[in-house]
């Protein structure tokens, strides 16, 4: 098993995320998503979303980086966070995400624009 593979097992355990939820989230099958922990292909076209799911950068992922950074990333809240997100259906996530992109927005412009 490559470095690659043996980050991907260590942070999907780490999360207490199974196979099928991470391969949910990623919107690939559970044996894809398996043969990256196997080592047999490399996560390139998900590279990004498994670094954000992670709360880790694509380089730790793929070995390039030797320790994860300890930041927000780590928080015990966000981890639970995306535990819930992950968990919802399609339609759940989908509100999730227009909400939080409304309120990012209307705080950003809050910035900009102060009263």
């Amino acid at each position: 098993m490559n470095l690659t593979a043996c980050r991907l097992r260590s942070l999907r355990e780490k999360h207490g995320f199974s196979q099928q939820k991470v391969a949910d989230y990623l919107g690939i099958t559970r044996t894809a998503y398996n043969k990256y922990e196997s080592g047999a292909i490399r996560p390139t076209r998900k590279l990004d979303r498994l670094a954000a799911l992670f709360g880790v950068s694509a380089d730790y992922i793929l070995g390039r980086a030797g320790t994860v950074p300890e930041d927000r990333a780590s928080d015990p809240y966000i981890s639970e966070q995306w535990k819930k997100y992950l968990l919802l259906s399609d339609t759940g996530r989908e509100m999730v995400d227009v909400m939080l992109d409304a309120v990012y927005a209307r705080e950003r412009n809050a910035e900009t624009h102060p009263r």
